[in-house]
C-alpha cells in the first residue's frame, strides 16, 4: 500500500476512495471523547468550561453535519462557541487565522506555521495534536473494523483500485489497516498530510480515471463535498 503516489500505478478502470474512521474503523466515537476532546480540555486549560466543551465537541464531531471536519476546524468551532459566550481562548485568533488561510491543515503546515509566528496558541495547538496522536496511536489495539469490512473490501478491491482518503493521521491509518490485514486491500493512503479529501480526489483522477467511474464511500457531509467538487459519485 502507497503512502504517496510516488509508487503508485493505476491498474483498474475503476477507483474507490474510502473514508476510514466511522466508515471502514468503528473509531469515531472513541476517538472523539476519549482522546480529543478531553486533550483539548487539557492543553487549553479549560476544566472550568468542561462540560460545555466536550458537549460542543460532540455536536461538531458525532452528531452535526460538520461531522468528518479536519480536528484544527473543529477546535477554531468550539472557540467560536466559547467566544459567544464570553470566554475568551488566548492566542484563538492565531488559530483560526492558520485554519482560514492554510492550504493544508497538517502536522507540517501547523510546524511551519509555529515557525513563522512563534505564536504560543499555536504552540499550544501543536502540544494537543501532538497528545491525540500519541493517544490514538495507544489505543490502537482497540480499534475495530466493522463486521463486514474484510469481505467488502476485498470483492471491490477485485474490479477497482482502492485509496483510503481521510481526515485522520496518516500513519494511524497505516497502522490501523495493517493490523487488521486490510492494508493488502488498499493501494494508497491520502490522510491529514496532504490536504483536503476534495484535493485527494483530484489528484487520483489525475492518474488518469473517468469521473464517472469513480466513487467516494464516506460517513458525513464533508465526504459528499469532496465527491461533488470532483464531479464522481458517493454512496453515504
Amino acid at each position: 500500500m502507497a503512502s504517496v503516489l510516488t509508487d503508485f500505478t493505476k491498474k483498474r478502470e475503476f477507483l474507490v476512495c474510502m473514508d476510514s474512521d466511522g466508515c471502514v474503523m468503528d473509531t469515531v466515537s472513541i476517538k472523539h471523547t476519549i482522546v480529543m476532546c478531553p486533550e483539548l480540555i487539557r492543553v487549553f486549560a479549560l476544566d472550568d468550561h468542561a462540560d460545555f466543551v466536550a458537549s460542543a465537541w460532540e455536536e461538531i464531531n458525532l452528531r452535526n453535519i460538520t461531522r468528518g471536519l479536519s480536528r484544527f476546524e473543529s477546535v477554531v468551532l468550539v472557540f467560536d462557541r466559547l467566544k459567544n459566550r464570553g470566554i475568551e481562548v488566548p492566542g484563538s485568533e492565531d488559530i483560526a487565522a492558520w485554519v482560514n488561510t492554510s492550504a493544508e491543515l497538517s502536522t507540517a503546515s501547523l510546524q511551519h506555521e509555529l515557525q513563522r509566528t512563534g505564536s504560543l496558541a499555536l504552540r499550544k495547538l501543536q502540544e494537543w495534536n501532538n497528545a491525540c496522536n500519541r493517544r490514538i496511536q495507544a489505543l490502537e489495539p482497540t480499534f475495530e473494523p466493522f463486521p463486514g469490512v474484510e469481505e467488502s473490501l476485498r470483492q471491490l478491491h477485485a474490479v477497482a483500485d482502492l485509496a483510503v482518503v481521510s481526515a485522520a493521521n496518516e500513519s494511524a491509518i497505516a497502522s490501523e489497516w495493517k493490523h487488521y490485514g486490510l492494508a493488502r486491500h488498499a493501494d494508497v493512503i491520502f490522510g491529514q498530510e496532504v490536504g483536503s479529501k476534495a484535493n485527494s480526489i483530484a489528484t487520483m483522477l489525475a492518474c488518469g480515471y473517468e469521473s464517472r467511474k469513480v466513487l467516494m464511500v464516506g460517513d458525513s457531509m464533508g465526504d459528499a463535498q469532496a465527491a461533488a467538487a470532483n464531479g464522481v459519485s458517493f454512496v453515504p
